[in-house]
């Protein structure tokens, strides 16, 4: 039962990305979130969840840029 409330929680935080900006922790560096966003793809995509997939790929170009 816990895992799906981690599925949604994690799913609802990348959505969210879709239309609003990332408050992202004021000490994390471009390439500490494109970790993070890297470790969030690995999970998606083992579960799954290409939709969430296109947008954390779509945020991680934002931040390349």
């Amino acid at each position: 039962m816990g895992t799906n409330y981690l599925n949604r929680m994690i799913t609802t935080v990348i959505d969210s990305m879709r239309t609003n900006n990332v408050d992202w922790p004021a000490h994390w560096n471009n390439e500490q979130k494109l970790n993070f966003l890297d470790d969030c793809l690995e999970w998606l995509e083992e579960n799954e969840l290409y939709e969430q997939c296109k947008i954390v790929i779509n945020e991680k170009e934002k931040i390349k840029k």
